[in-house]
């Protein structure tokens, strides 16, 4: 059984609130994680120890991450009541969050990475 790249875009859904139609935006982004995920575990070892789940959410936290730093890297301008225009840019925080969960979703599935996993790790330590 590989990676279900539906299970990966549902709880990336589950994660960032959207909707399947706004969700729908980023497939490219969940293709490009599931199959990085894909690349690097150990398809046998994955199966045999019920670890699909455990990865698919890893690759969903990896979508999430992105998409939290694309959304902070958009030009954000708010307008205050008296017509000023002011910048909110605060994602610090967000992103902080975000990296927090991938690396934990990604720790734990660690185990199931091949010999070389290098390459899951390679593109997303950022």
């Amino acid at each position: 059984m590989a990676i279900s790249k539906d299970n990966v875009k549902s709880n990336f859904m589950e994660l960032s609130g959207l909707d399947i139609t706004s969700a729908e935006v980023y497939a490219g982004l969940i293709t490009v994680c599931a199959d990085e995920m894909e690349k690097a575990v150990d398809q046998e070892r994955m199966v045999a120890e019920g670890g699909t789940a455990i990865c698919e959410f890893a690759a969903a936290a990896e979508v999430f991450y992105r998409f939290i730093c694309l959304k902070a890297a958009e030009y954000k301008v708010m307008f205050t009541a008296q017509g000023k225009a002011v910048e909110a840019f605060d994602e610090e925080n967000r992103i902080k969050a975000a990296r927090e969960l991938r690396d934990s979703a990604v720790s734990r599935a660690e185990r199931f990475f091949s010999k070389d996993g290098f390459v899951f790790n390679a593109v997303i330590a950022y």
